[in-house]
C-alpha cells in the first residue's frame, strides 16, 4: 500500500528546497543590480570629474587632487581604465590585475585585451570638451563582489541540489530501516504472541501424559488446553484487524482486564521466555484495583492486546523472583484511566521517548514492538492515549491508558 504521509513529506522537502533556491536567487539578483548601479554612477562621477577638469584649467591642480585622493581611492573598488580618445592607448588604470614587471608594451597590450573584456560588460563613457570635441573614455568593469554574487546562484543551486539529493535518500533509507525494523518486530511479536499458549499446551500435554490414570485431572487440564487453543484463534484474529478500522464498542473494562489476569495467573509460575522452567519461576502479584463497572469505548480484542502487552512487558520487568502488577481503574469527566504499575527495574529518563519507538528495547532478547503496537492501536485506533506516567530505575513504572466513555458524563 502507498505511503502518502511518506510521499507529502518527499514533495514538501522538494517544494521547500525550490523556494529557498527561488527566494535567494530574487534577492541575490536585487543585491548585484544595486552595486551594478551604484559601480555604473561612481564610473559616470568619474567621467564627469575628468570632463570638469577639462574644462576649468583654472583649478585643475586642485581638483586633479581631490579626484586622485578622494574620489578615486575611496570609492572606486572597481577595475577602470581611461584612454585617449584617438588611439585608445590607456593613460590611467586602477584595480587591474596586471603583472607589473612586465615591459610597458606588453603591460599595454594586455590593458587593450581588459578594455575589450569591460566593454563587453559596460558601455564604455565617453569623455569630451563641452560635449563636442571627445577627450578620452573611461572603460569600467564590475568589482569581485559583484562577480561573486553573480557567481552565487550557481553554488546556491549545487547546494540546494545536494541538500535535496542528501535529504530524499536519507529520508528514504530511514524510512526503509523504520519499516524493516517494524517487519522484523511484528515477526518477533507474532512469535512471541504464539509463544505463550503454544508453550503452555506443551506442558499441559506432559501434565495430561503424566495424569493418565486420574481422568478429573486429565479434563481439568484439557480445559486449560481448550483456553490456549481459543487464544491461539484470537491471536490470529488480532493480526487479522491491523491496518483495518476496528469496530468500537461499550465494554466493561474491569472484565477485559480480569480475563488477562486470570489467563496470566495460571501460566505465571511456568513463564520463562516460552519454556517451562521451575528452575527460574516467579512469584507475581496481579491485583485489580478501582472501578469495577467501567464502561469505555473500545474494541474488546484490541484493547485485551495492549493490557497482555503491558502485563508481559511489566514481567519481563521484574527481575527479582517475587514481584507485584497493579491495574488500577478510575474514571475522570468523559474518560476512563487505567494505570498499570510493575515493580520492575524502572525505565531511565533518557529513553522515555525511545520506549515506544518500533524497534526499541533494552532486552537482550527483545523484540521491539510490543509497546509501539500497544501506542498504536490506543492512539490510532481508539483515539486514546498511552504514556508512561512516572517511573525511576530501581522503582518501577506505571504506564497509564486514557479511553473515551463513549457517552457524556453526567
Amino acid at each position: 500500500m502507498k505511503s502518502y504521509g511518506s510521499a507529502n513529506i518527499k514533495i514538501a522537502l522538494l517544494i521547500t528546497g525550490v523556494v529557498i533556491i527561488i527566494a535567494t536567487l530574487i534577492y541575490t539578483q536585487v543585491l548585484v543590480s544595486d552595486i551594478l548601479e551604484r559601480e555604473r554612477d561612481i564610473a559616470n562621477l568619474y567621467a564627469k570629474a575628468i570632463e570638469f577638469i577639462a574644462t576649468d584649467q583654472s583649478q585643475s591642480g586642485e581638483y586633479n587632487f581631490i579626484l586622485s585622493n578622494v574620489v578615486t581611492s575611496n570609492s572606486i573598488n572597481f577595475p577602470i581604465v581611461v584612454t585617449d580618445a584617438k588611439s585608445k592607448e590607456p593613460t590611467f588604470t586602477r584595480n587591474l590585475d596586471i603583472d607589473t614587471t612586465l615591459p610597458q608594451k606588453e603591460q599595454n597590450e594586455k590593458i587593450k585585451e581588459i578594455v575589450i573584456e569591460m566593454d563587453r560588460i559596460n558601455q564604455p563613457i565617453k569623455v569630451s570638451f563641452q560635449d563636442t570635441v571627445p577627450l578620452s573614455y573611461v572603460h569600467y568593469g564590475q568589482s569581485v563582489l559583484a562577480t561573486r554574487l553573480k557567481q552565487l546562484p550557481i553554488i546556491q543551486f549545487i547546494v540546494a541540489g545536494i541538500f535535496i539529493f542528501l535529504g530524499y535518500f536519507g529520508f528514504n533509507y530511514i524510512k526503509r530501516t523504520e519499516q524493516s525494523n517494524i517487519w522484523v518486530g511484528l515477526s518477533k511479536e507474532t512469535a512471541h504472541q504464539l509463544g505463550t499458549p503454544l508453550s503452555s499446551l506443551m506442558g499441559w500435554n506432559e501434565l495430561i501424559k503424566s495424569s493418565a490414570n486420574d481422568p478429573l485431572k486429565v479434563t481439568q487440564l484439557s480445559g486449560e488446553m481448550s483456553n490456549d487453543i481459543d487464544r491461539l484463534s484470537k491471536i490470529a484474529n488480532r493480526f487479522s484487524k491491523i491496518g483495518s478500522k476496528p469496530d468500537l464498542k461499550p465494554e466493561n473494562v474491569n472484565d477485559i482486564i480480569e480475563k488477562v489476569v486470570k489467563y496470566f495467573k495460571v501460566r505465571i509460575p511456568r513463564l520463562n521466555t516460552g519454556t517451562f522452567e521451575a528452575t527460574s519461576r516467579k512469584k507475581i502479584d496481579l491485583e485489580i484495583n478501582g472501578l469495577k463497572s467501567a464502561i469505555a469505548l473500545i474494541n474488546s480484542d484490541l484493547f485485551e492486546w495492549v493490557i497482555e502487552n503491558l502485563t508481559k512487558n511489566a514481567l519481563d520487568a521484574i527481575e527479582n523472583s517475587a514481584g507485584a502488577i497493579k491495574f488500577d481503574i478510575e474514571e475522570k469527566g468523559s474518560h476512563v484511566f487505567i494505570d498499570v504499575t510493575d515493580t520492575g527495574k524502572g525505565i531511565d529518563l533518557r529513553f522515555k521517548k525511545d520506549i515506544f519507538r518500533p524497534g526499541y528495547s533494552t532486552k537482550l532478547r527483545g523484540w521491539g514492538l510490543g509497546l509501539s503496537l500497544s501506542k498504536r492501536i490506543i492512539e490510532t485506533y481508539h483515539k486514546g492515549k498511552l504514556f508512561i506516567k512516572e517511573s525511576a530505575p530501581g522503582k518501577g513504572t506505571t504506564f497509564s491508558i486514557r479511553l473515551d466513555k463513549g457517552i457524556k458524563s453526567s
